[in-house]
């Protein structure tokens, strides 16, 4: 059996699929698998990743999949979940590349600590500038209490720079949703609120590139409702496995901040003519999740949060013209 199983969903990579796959073939690690699974998008990515592992042979086990048709990056790592056979899970996207030590050093933190997951930190690099992305640094061991609540509500969702343990999965049935946008942060928090162990190397052993065709830097006026629903689903799987109420304000901060708020500004920023109506609709929305909000320690803490909300519900209209500028100029990752 594989130590670990990498699952890269393979659409509209062709530039740089090739230094991604270079990237895992260069894996310190033996006991590594590698499944590949073209999503059909536009370009002959997918072809040109089998014609660079048939050029580049090495100990390590390429396996290539299929979805059935383009179904967006969440159904493709699914299907290589189903085919996966490590002990251990991670994925890439294959616009990215990881260290040659990626693997081994997150799977020898994990087997050291008995760890459900294990997590490196992240380098984003868009036009040859290179900045953290980091999430909190925590003791390696047990995940519980203080150490889990304050990781729930303060992590970076870079679920590509975790790997999780294929039984845990399994046991809980986590799955990437069908929708479009937040599905990582679905599948991250779920294996977060599961998890009894978790293992922190704090190094960045995975480099994030962003390019213009990314789906991250591409406008789409719709994207909010996929990621709204992501968060929905998230309460929902949360309610049904018995894993809200000990988290309940933990995941209704996760829902204001990553859920409404950012589906709200998603909204705003990728919408040519934003509509009051359509801010009053997700408000309400809102409330038939966390109705009682305001009484959130989170929120109450959490001041740049509830002033960008005050702002949005305060003056709507004014939010419509400054928000749109205040997120290109600060970055703001949606």
């Amino acid at each position: 059996m594989p130590k670990v199983s990498l699952i890269i969903p393979v659409y509209n990579a062709a530039p740089y699929v090739e230094a991604c796959i270079a990237s895992l073939i260069a894996q310190t690690m033996d006991e590594v698998e590698i499944i590949l699974v073209d999503d059909h998008g536009s370009d002959d990515s997918m072809q040109i990743a089998q014609a660079y592992v048939k050029a580049h042979q090495s100990s390590k086990q390429f396996r290539f999949l299929a979805t059935p048709h383009n179904m967006g990056p969440g159904p493709a790592r699914n299907i290589g979940i189903e085919a996966a056979q490590g002990e251990y899970i991670g994925f890439v996207d294959s616009d990215d590349v990881v260290t040659p030590d990626f693997c081994e050093r997150l799977y020898t933190a994990a087997k050291a600590h008995g760890a459900d997951l294990a997590y490196c930190q992240a380098q984003l690099v868009k036009n040859a500038e290179v900045q953290p992305l980091n999430n909190p640094v925590i003791e390696s061991g047990a995940f519980e209490g203080v150490t889990r609540r304050f990781f729930l509500t303060h992590y970076t969702t870079l679920f590509v720079s975790f790997l999780y343990r294929r039984e845990l999965l399994t046991e809980y049935g986590i799955h990437f949703p069908s929708t479009r946008s937040a599905e990582d942060s679905y599948f991250l928090t779920c294996a977060l609120l599961a998890a009894q162990r978790i293992a922190c190397v704090d190094t960045p052993l995975y480099h994030y590139l962003v390019h213009e065709e990314s789906l991250s830097e591409s406008r789409n006026p719709k994207r909010y409702i996929d990621k709204v629903k992501s968060f929905d689903l998230l309460m929902q799987f949360t309610k049904d496995k018995g894993l809200y109420e000990a988290n309940k304000a933990e995941l209704d901060y996760i829902y204001l901040k990553k859920g409404y708020l950012l589906g709200l500004l998603t909204y705003i920023y990728n919408e040519d003519h934003p509509q009051q109506l359509t801010v009053r609709k997700m408000y309400n929305h809102l409330l038939s999740y966390v109705p009682y909000y305001k009484d959130n320690t989170y929120y109450h803490a959490d001041r740049k949060l509830r002033l960008l909300h005050w702002f949005v519900s305060k003056s709507t209209r004014i939010s419509f013209k400054v928000l749109p500028w205040y997120i290109r100029k600060t970055k703001m990752k949606l």
